[in-house]
């Protein structure tokens, strides 16, 4: 269908080219378009014609100019409104971000009451970096549409930003209730929760978005860490290596899997493995070759361990457990002078860190050096009376850092008897766990041979 140019009149011109937009005949409707906006008297309208029609044909870049020119001509409110909301979508996809901020603060300074342009203007903050600008943003537009799910979605994930989890565990629900099956929104939700330390909360909702997504490896490794959190170490085991399964490359459940093995009893070169792993495929994750220094501590390589904690601290120079660690790697190397220099190190990174302060004391006494112990060892104790007032003491995965005070140190420290006593149930405790936690042993069988013979063989 050829555009009609016998006609000089803008207006007809520009029908007739949206006319052939809707029918899909997109050279003939923007040789319409150009031929309406090159006459005398072509206004406002014939450029926001063009613009649309060049919208839709997928030619960003000329819309975006032809609603600029539009704009700068007089248009009604209601299609300058349009033309600003649609120049502010092509403007953010163009990644003319501050741009496309302007152009929604034109919308809403024509219609503040529209929600669509409070909630795009939430997504443009946000990838601006504004993050509590954009939950403003989004917060209004779903008090004016609380039905949009993507954009409850949207400002539970800029809560997070702002280290702000229980607001945006609330966001994350809004968005299910508005959508129940948005599998994203599960993942996120159970994501904060494993952040406010809801283990359980968190493996209800990261397994609701599986039975959605069972391929995403990334869930399944999620799902292991709620697990791990848990204290369910064969879910957790399990978690992450089907998250290996699908993909191998993995490096973070890698080095989950390592940590929830180097938990479970014989599985030590398991861990070893995936840790080595990790660090091969994530050579810049710091935290993976501290793990794998520790793996290599338990069998007994305390130089190798000792490279490993070096090379987490040079990635991450302030990782207060690879400077304890690399202590006690150099105490078994017979560099105790190194030791107390890299647990006093971890000491001075985070000074709530008690195991480094433990081990320096324990370090300091085999130097004979008595500088500061008498406050090191008050430091202790407190640490304790705090941890054994809370009930948490030798229970759950990081409060058992404490039960890793060997009890028989204590007795050549002047403490009290009620923190020697401490010390040995925390011990004790993990003892218990670890027992608890074996594989049971079969039962022996004696031998014998086929005359009957043999340890049972012969009467008394």
């Amino acid at each position: 269908m050829p555009c009609d140019r016998r006609s000089s009149v803008p207006g007809d011109l520009s029908r007739r080219g949206w006319e052939l937009t809707e029918a899909g005949d997109a050279d003939a409707a923007l040789a319409c378009h150009r031929e309406a906006t090159g006459l005398p008297g072509a206004g406002g309208r014939t450029w926001f014609h063009r613009a649309r029609s060049e919208q839709r044909f997928g030619h960003d870049a000329a819309a975006r100019s032809s609603f600029g020119r539009s704009l700068a001509a007089s248009l009604p409110p209601a299609e300058a409104k349009e033309a600003h909301f649609q120049l502010g979508k092509l403007q953010r996809d163009a990644g003319l971000l501050a741009e496309a901020e302007a152009s929604y603060r034109a919308v809403l300074a024509i219609d503040p009451l529209l929600a669509g342009a409070h909630i795009l203007l939430g997504v443009v903050l946000r990838e601006l970096g504004r993050l509590e600008e954009s939950v403003e943003a989004y917060g209004e537009g779903l008090r004016l549409n609380p039905s949009v799910a993507a954009a409850h979605y949207n400002r539970g994930q800029a809560l997070l930003s702002l280290r702000r989890p229980a607001e945006a565990a609330d966001g994350f629900r809004a968005a299910l209730r508005a959508d129940s099956a948005f599998s994203l929104a599960q993942e996120a939700l159970g994501g904060a929760l494993l952040d406010l330390g809801d283990a359980d909360g968190a493996a209800e909702a990261l397994s609701a978005a599986l039975r959605q997504r069972p391929e995403e490896a990334r869930l399944h490794h999620s799902l292991g860490k709620a697990h791990y959190l848990r204290g369910r170490r064969q879910e957790a085991a399990a978690a992450h290596a089907a998250a290996l399964a699908l993909d191998p490359s993995f490096a973070y459940a890698h080095n989950d899997l390592g940590n929830v093995l180097s938990d479970l009893p014989g599985r030590e070169a398991e861990a070893h493995h995936h840790y080595a792993e990790a660090v091969r495929l994530a050579p810049q994750l710091a935290e993976a070759h501290s793990n794998l220094g520790t793996a290599l501590k338990g069998l007994g390589r305390h130089a190798e361990a000792a490279a490993s904690y070096s090379a987490a601290i040079r990635l991450k120079p302030h990782l207060c457990e690879a400077h304890k660690n690399l202590g006690a790697a150099l105490t078994e190397l017979g560099r105790p002078r190194d030791a107390v220099a890299s647990f006093a190190t971890a000491l001075d990174i985070n000074p709530q860190f008690w195991p480094a302060l433990y081990d320096l004391l324990d370090g300091q006494q085999f130097l004979c050096d008595w500088r500061g112990r008498e406050a090191r060892l008050r430091e202790l104790e407190r640490h304790l009376d705090e941890w054994h007032s809370r009930g948490r003491l030798g229970a759950g995965p990081t409060e058992r850092l404490h039960a890793g005070l060997a009890p028989f140190h204590t007795l050549v420290w002047p403490v009290s008897d009620k923190t020697r006593r401490r010390v040995a149930l925390s011990r004790a405790r993990r003892d218990v766990e670890a027992a608890e936690a074996a594989p049971l042993v079969p039962p022996l069988r004696w031998g014998g041979g086929g005359g009957g013979g043999g340890h049972g063989g012969g009467g008394g």
